[in-house]
């Protein structure tokens, strides 16, 4: 598999080493964040801005905490696009980024 697109330190450093912390973190990542962001691109596809800005506003202190670093100013840009109600191609562009990366640490992250 490519380089991971995680980076579990910060999260490790939390948990003071704590290998049961870490996964389960690890399992409350992948029980929730996959339907937070069908949610975000459901509220992106039916133009409901403000929801997606607040999903978005759920979805980055994950994406700070597993150091997903390809999209964290990403996410943040989305929050508040969502926020002032700004659709446009960078809003597409950077969902559907954010949805790429995201998958990708869904997949690694359930092989851990």
């Amino acid at each position: 598999m490519s380089d991971k697109v995680y980076d579990l330190s910060q999260l490790e450093e939390l948990g003071g080493g704590d290998a049961e912390f870490v996964a389960m973190m690890v399992a409350t990542f992948l029980e929730h964040t996959p339907g937070q962001l069908d949610e975000m691109k459901n509220a992106h596809s039916s133009g409901d801005l403000a929801t997606l800005g607040a999903i978005a506003h759920k979805i980055k202190p994950n994406v700070d905490m597993f150091g997903i670093n390809a999209i964290t100013q990403d996410i943040r840009d989305l929050e508040q696009m969502g926020k002032e109600g700004i659709n446009n191609d960078d809003t597409r562009a950077k969902l559907q980024k954010v949805d790429q990366e995201l998958q990708i640490a869904f997949e690694q992250l359930k092989q851990l």
